[in-house]
């Protein structure tokens, strides 16, 4: 049996894909992960065959541009001409993305190809290869009408709510009817139209939601091919070891918050540090700060209380945390409460405002601060409020054994193949 699994976009979004290829690898299957080229070594570290995306589209991501419109700085005209520059770069690539992407399914004729919803243009292959298709999101708002929120993660009500979706798959129709133009003498035999690209994605597509449903319960009106199938991570701890300031630095701390923005950047890093930094001394709190891509920097003084790393493990420090404050991507706050650790949300942009919400009310720590609002006296008092409010540790616990019995690999893999 062979797998193409397709995405695009930041760890968080690769790393679903990375825990079903290892699973499709485990079982005997010869997989093949398309993801952008920055994660070549990771996937072939893990033994799988990779095919690249462009390296520009993350890098696009990562640019001055990118730090200044997800740190929310300048008017709104500034920040208005910076998305139509960065989506005219965006078109080009995209361009380049949907050609590699249909050159790979066709000549290696998969028995599933499994992707996300960035990389939609699987849905069409799909209409001509029916079962063989399956969508993958770590975001519950990416294709089915949910009541409460809109297809951006607000509420609204639920008339506008569902107008919000109905606008968005009808754009989402329209494009993948006008790129696939290019492609019909491969797809003989089928109708592309918008009516029949909605058809396939909204009643057709099995589609796995690869988070809690402890976090999002499975709405009802979803049609049966639409799951919320929990969250799966592989294992990334196997060829990692700690170093000596690490294993040091948690021997003479208690109760440490782990801080990171995971693969966020902003326009301003070492004001945010010396922000968070500066509160972490008044204090005396110990923390370990992950400097990752970029949204956090490592300070030249030296503090007791204090260690800087850089993409270390969450499901190895996660466990020796007692909370964490973080960006709100959605494999972060599921890992954060694997290991039963309240957070603070620092949102940067998109699905992460939705669960900077749902942390807090659900009194799994306290309300989340955007980036753009991040201050010294802001600051102090959530990051207080999360290390001394115990209830929030206690519901961190709760939805910690809820987890346990969610990701089933089992069933998974058994609702893969069928």
């Amino acid at each position: 049996m062979k797998a193409i699994l397709f995405s695009i976009g930041t760890r968080g979004d690769i790393e679903p894909f990375l825990a079903i290829a290892q699973l499709l690898n485990d079982k005997k299957w010869d997989v093949l992960c398309v993801f952008p080229e920055q994660f070549r070594e990771t996937v072939e570290s893990m033994g799988l065959s990779f095919k690249g995306f462009n390296r520009e589209f993350l890098e696009l991501m990562d640019g001055k541009d990118a730090k200044m419109f997800m740190g929310g700085q300048g008017s709104i005209f500034k920040r208005f001409g910076i998305l139509v520059r960065m989506s005219r770069a965006g078109i080009k690539l995209s361009k380049e993305i949907i050609d590699l992407q249909h050159r790979i399914q066709l000549e290696e004729n998969a028995d599933r190809v499994i992707y996300h919803p960035k990389c939609n243009y699987a849905l069409v292959w799909g209409m001509s290869n029916p079962g063989k298709t399956i969508m993958v999101s770590p975001i519950p708002f990416m294709a089915h009408p949910i009541d409460h929120l809109t297809a951006l993660g607000n509420n609204y009500g639920k008339l506008l709510n569902r107008l919000s979706f109905w606008v968005t798959n009808t754009m989402k129709a329209i494009v993948l009817k006008s790129v696939s133009r290019q492609y019909r003498k491969d797809y003989k035999g089928i109708k592309i139209t918008v009516s029949s690209i909605k058809k396939a994605m909204l009643e057709k597509e099995k589609t796995f939601y690869t988070i809690s449903p402890s976090l999002f319960p499975r709405p009802d009106n979803w049609p049966e091919q639409a799951r919320v199938v929990g969250y799966y991570e592989r294992d990334k701890t196997v060829n990692w070891r700690p170093n000596e300031d690490l294993i040091k630095f948690l021997e003479r701390h208690e109760k440490i918050v782990f801080i990171t923005f995971g693969s966020m950047s902003n326009s301003s890093p070492s004001e945010k540090t010396r922000i968070i930094v500066d509160v972490l001394k008044k204090h005396n709190i110990p923390a370990v700060i992950n400097t990752s891509w970029g949204g956090l920097v490592e300070m030249s003084e030296r503090c007791e209380n204090i260690l800087f790393v850089n993409n270390i493990p969450y499901d190895w420090v996660f466990s020796k945390m007692y909370a964490i404050v973080h960006h709100g991507g959605s494999g972060t706050i599921h890992t954060a409460l694997k290991y039963a650790c309240p957070s603070l949300v620092v949102p940067h942009i998109l699905d992460q405002f939705y669960w900077s919400k749902t942390i807090s009310g659900m009194h799994l720590g306290p309300e989340g601060i955007s980036i753009k609002n991040l201050d010294e006296n802001i600051f102090e008092r959530r990051l207080l409020d999360l290390m001394n409010n115990p209830s929030y540790k206690n519901n961190a616990t709760i939805i910690n054994e809820k987890l346990k019995t969610e990701n089933d690999i089992t069933r998974l893999y058994d609702i893969i193949i069928n």
